[in-house]
């Protein structure tokens, strides 16, 4: 596992399916959305042991902004990395950061970022719990 200044960087990956790409065989900007999620789902994973028990013990983090910028096209068949770590933690948000690049060649496709409030089971925004604050931060499991 990598590291950043903020805690763990986590890599996962995803072979590009010809349903990600639009006519000119080229990555659908959207997707990268989606495997941002993939990468988030891998650090959850990797940090937080078990991700059903640790979201049911948290609550809910729903996306309140998401940000992507786009360097260079992924095409059918290709395999990209998506590397995640969280770039900033609040009292009752947690910001992910994501960077997708070719596994074969390093070049970067895209880069973005997620931001998701903790809510608990009313809908109400709330500090985030200790535990779940030191998994993604990768000092305990959760």
């Amino acid at each position: 596992m990598l590291q950043s200044p903020s805690g763990p960087i986590v890599e996962t990956w995803v072979r590009v399916r010809f349903a990600e790409t639009d006519a000119m065989g080229v990555v659908y900007h959207t997707n990268y959305i989606i495997w941002f999620e993939v990468g988030r789902g891998a650090y959850w994973r990797a940090l937080c042991a078990d991700v059903s028990g640790a979201s049911a013990d948290a609550g809910s983090f729903p996306v309140a902004a998401v940000e992507a910028h786009y360097h260079a096209p992924a095409r059918y068949g290709d395999l990209v990395t998506i590397r995640t770590w969280v770039q900033e933690m609040r009292s009752r948000s947690v910001t992910f950061a994501y960077e997708c690049r070719l596994a074969s060649a390093g070049q970067r496709l895209a880069v973005g970022r997620t931001t998701h409030l903790f809510l608990d089971a009313q809908g109400h925004a709330r500090r985030l719990p200790e535990g779940i604050r030191l998994a993604l931060l990768g000092r305990q499991r959760a």
